[in-house]
């Protein structure tokens, strides 16, 4: 028995390396890019935080910090889901765009992203790179809302 599970794991530790060896010479599908985004905790260990928690972390073009935070009815990614709901995918990945490509205004303190999405319809990101001490971690509000104008 110990020498078939020996066997067995010589045979998958090769696999993986082969699989490994082989994927240095395929031929890529698409080209690579380099996301600004820093994905948080799984969505089931999110749902008991916070609202100063951080979802997910990103950058606007100019290196502003601009974290998606668990926010409230008022701010961040509850405000979102409550007020323009979105799956996650879409909604980072619009957010990510809005920030590295959009044009950029402000607003009444708040700095406000647009960008064209793929399918045409205009995203609006607004921030804030305000600190609030109740937050504790020295980083801005971030992201007060995003949605599909």
């Amino acid at each position: 028995m110990w020498g078939k599970q020996r066997i067995l794991a010589g045979i998958l530790s090769a696999s993986v390396a082969s699989a490994g060896f082989l994927g240095v010479f395929a031929e890529p599908a698409q080209a690579a890019t380099v996301s600004h985004v820093r994905m948080g905790a799984p969505a089931d260990q999110k749902s008991a935080v916070g609202k100063w928690h951080i979802r997910n972390s990103f950058f606007g073009k100019n290196g502003e910090d601009v974290p998606l935070r668990q926010g409230s009815l008022k701010f961040g990614y509850k405000h979102i889901q409550d007020k323009h709901p979105e799956d996650d995918t879409s909604l980072l990945g619009w957010i990510d765009d809005t920030l590295e490509d959009g044009k950029y205004e402000e607003d009444d303190g708040s700095m406000v992203a647009r960008s064209r999405t793929a399918t045409g319809k205009m995203f609006r990101v607004v921030f804030t790179e305000r600190e609030d001490d109740a937050s504790k971690d020295g980083r801005p509000v971030g992201i007060i809302t995003a949605f599909l104008e």
